[in-house]
């Protein structure tokens, strides 16, 4: 038989024997503070509750054989001990409740919580409520023998008093802010208070750390000066994070330095912790490029480039520093680059910057950034866009550039930021793609109109467009270089209308144009794309024949040349002008500097009018010969200035003929006239004289 078993048997024997009908014990505790009772505000320190169980039987057995009975019936069961937080400002920091256990009567058991005091906690006595909870047993007997009975989360409320006060010299870490990042320099604002009963006098605060963490030498100490019992001092650190710190927080102390009232210098310490971050103080987000490819202008190796096609771009298209011309078999080429933008988003994660300027760099040299974007402040969490113009001179592909923040921290000082890589993309597409071309009387020396339909590939509107045509042909000039879009929405077309002046020196064919796109999109403003396009140049559809020429010319005299003129051409011709060009020793007679004034005829030109195809008018000029002119053919040139049917001038080509200068006669018509008249008048004398002898001699 087992030892427990046969004291219970004992007991139930005994309290057979015994003239007792129930027993139970009336339950009590003592509870009180160990130690000292006293803490001070910012301590956290353990305080020791001695628990007693006073139990005691409510009656006494006659006998004395009942010892064991009363132990049992006076036990606390399944004790737990609990501070009831929030009764004072006293924070309970480990496990509350506490499980004790069993305690027989009379017996004192230590109980530990560890507590801690807010700096602002008001000095004085504060009574803290210990609830207690736990378990009894209780005796009955009948005739039909003896019963134990067991009641549980019986509890009872005990009050011990601790009481607050301050140290005579004492201060406290209201707060510890770090911003500290690896390889980089971070600021840590620490706000201490004096929470002594006596002034701090001649105060100093000294941060102290270890690797990998490195104070700045000139911000490691910071006088306070005198402090007040009560008041509170904010200072500023600046602390260097290696890079080979860790994501954690890390220890350090802090160290204030003072002299009591009496003169004595002392030293306290507080430890406290910093905060170590591997991210990154700006993140980038929502790259967009818009970067067209660039083209090559081909020109005549015969026209300089100063004067050639480099003058025909528009002011506002700068050419890189690093272009030249591109040669070839009888050519040369200027490459002209595009102008896009690349739209990057930042967000600043960690600190309140302010003049913050965004730097885009890339390694390739054909591509160049034009500007830096300021941003202004930035707080944590605030989201800005820095836009970039870029030039390029790139072909299509992807290229890497690096962003770089360069900022003011809140200390004042100029700071860079670490390279944020992006990607961009040049494309082949154009986003403004030429989608077709047409033309009217566009034909050899001809001017004619060139209508170009443009499609916008964008999903943003085009505003504000200007184009401009470049014609690599010196042959082919355009008369309206620049042509207006207001607005092109995405999906829309436009077109864009020009004037072209075709010479009489070029060929008919396929000339190939280049069309220099300048616009707005979205906040973007002065993008640049250029794009080649085909046109067609239609044969000479105006020409000019002479069918016959006469001439009455002879040294010293006034003669007239006469030419009959035909339009072989395809196309009406209006207000048609003949002109005359002749050179020593003939001279185009008649008009004076007075009678041009007065908007009279001039020499050398006569006007024929309006010619249909195939019809043909007369032209007359009065023409002077030098009285030494030999006798002989001589060049004259013939040029034809008319009108088209849009209301266009144009020079026909020089056509290159000849008139002769005749001998001078012996007789000329003046002289044979003299002479017919004299002899007229000799032969009527003659006759009268005949006629008159004839009389007298018949008298």
């Amino acid at each position: 038989m087992s030892k427990p078993v046969f004291l219970m048997l004992c007991i139930a024997f005994l309290l057979i024997a015994t003239p007792v009908n129930a027993l139970s014990a009336r339950i009590d505790f003592h509870v009180a503070v160990g130690g000292d009772d006293v803490v001070h505000p910012g301590d956290e320190k353990v305080i020791t509750l001695l628990v007693e169980n006073d139990g005691r039987l409510t009656v006494v057995p006659a006998r004395a054989n009942v010892t064991q009975l009363t132990q049992m019936l006076t036990m606390v069961r399944d004790l737990s001990v609990e501070i009831e937080d929030g009764a004072s400002p006293i924070k309970i920091k480990s496990v509350n409740p506490q499980f004790v256990g069993d305690i027989p009567a009379g017996r004192v058991i230590r109980v530990n919580f560890r507590v801690e005091v807010p700096l602002n906690a008001e000095p004085g006595s504060y009574t803290i409520p210990v609830k207690l909870k736990y378990t009894t047993v209780s005796y009955d007997q009948d005739f039909s023998g003896a019963y134990f009975s067991y009641h549980k989360d019986l509890t009872d409320v005990k009050y011990v008093t601790l009481k607050i006060e301050r140290r005579d010299y004492d201060f406290g870490v209201i707060s510890v802010r770090s911003d500290l990042r690896t390889d980089q320099e971070g600021l840590v604002d620490v706000i201490i208070e004096n929470t002594g009963k006596n002034d701090l006098y001649d105060s100093n605060l000294i941060l102290n750390c270890s690797y990998p963490l490195r104070p700045n030498p000139g911000s490691i100490s910071a006088h306070i000066g005198d402090l007040k019992s009560g008041d509170r001092a904010e200072v500023r650190f600046r602390v260097y994070v290696m890079d080979t710190a860790m994501d954690r927080t890390y220890p350090a102390n802090l160290l204030l330095t003072f002299r009591t009232p009496s003169g004595i210098e002392r030293v306290m310490a507080r430890p406290v912790g910093l905060k170590v971050s591997h991210g990154a103080s700006f993140s980038i987000f929502s790259v967009k490029s818009f970067i067209t490819p660039p083209d090559t202008i081909p020109q005549q190796r015969r026209s300089p480039l100063s004067s050639g096609l480099s003058s025909q771009l528009p002011s506002r298209i700068q050419l890189p520093q690093q272009s030249s011309p591109v040669s070839g078999q009888g050519y040369a080429g200027l490459k002209v680059p595009s102008r896009g933008f690349v739209s990057i988003g930042i967000r600043d994660l960690s600190r309140n910057v302010s003049d913050v300027v965004a730097v885009l760099h890339f390694d390739n040299p054909l591509i160049r950034v034009e500007n830096s974007p300021a941003l202004g402040s930035l707080i944590k969490g605030d989201v800005k866009h820095a836009l970039f113009y870029v030039t390029s001179s790139a072909p299509p592909g992807k290229y890497r550039g690096y962003l770089l923040l360069r900022y003011i921290n809140e200390l004042g000082d100029e700071e860079v930021s670490k390279k944020y890589y992006v990607e961009v993309n040049v494309s082949p597409l154009s986003p403004l793609r030429v989608e077709s071309v047409s033309t009217e009387n566009l034909g050899v020396g001809l001017k004619g109109s060139l209508a170009i339909t443009v499609l916008n590939e964008m999903n943003v509107p085009v505003d504000e467009a200007v184009f401009y045509l470049i014609s690599p042909e010196p042959s082919i000039t355009p008369l309206s270089s620049s042509s207006y879009v207001g607005r092109i929405d995405p999906g829309e077309s436009g077109i864009v209308r020009f004037r072209l002046s075709v010479s009489d020196e070029a060929s008919a064919g396929i000339y190939s144009l280049y069309l220099i796109e300048r616009y707005n999109a979205g906040d973007a403003r002065d993008l640049v794309s250029i794009e080649e396009f085909p046109v067609v140049v239609g044969s000479k559809k105006v020409h000019f024949e002479i069918q016959s020429i006469q001439s009455n010319l002879y040294p010293d005299k006034t003669g007239e040349i006469v030419m009959s003129i035909k339009n072989a051409g395809d196309l009406r011709v209006t207000n048609a002008v003949v002109k005359l060009e002749v050179a020593p020793p003939l001279t185009v007679a008649g008009g004076s500097a007075i009678s041009n004034m007065l908007g009279q005829s001039q020499a050398g030109m006569y006007f024929i009018g309006t010619l249909k195809p195939g019809e043909t008018a007369s032209a007359k000029f009065r023409v002077d010969v030098d009285k030494d002119a030999g006798y002989g053919t001589y060049p004259v040139v013939v040029r034809i200035e008319y009108y088209d049917d849009e209301g266009y001038s144009h020079i026909s080509n020089p056509i290159i003929t000849s008139v002769t200068v005749k001998e001078r006669p012996l007789i000329t018509p003046i002289m044979a006239g003299a002479i017919v008249i004299s002899v007229s008048g000799l032969i009527l004398a003659v006759s009268f004289i005949r006629k008159r002898l004839k009389r007298e001699g018949q008298n």
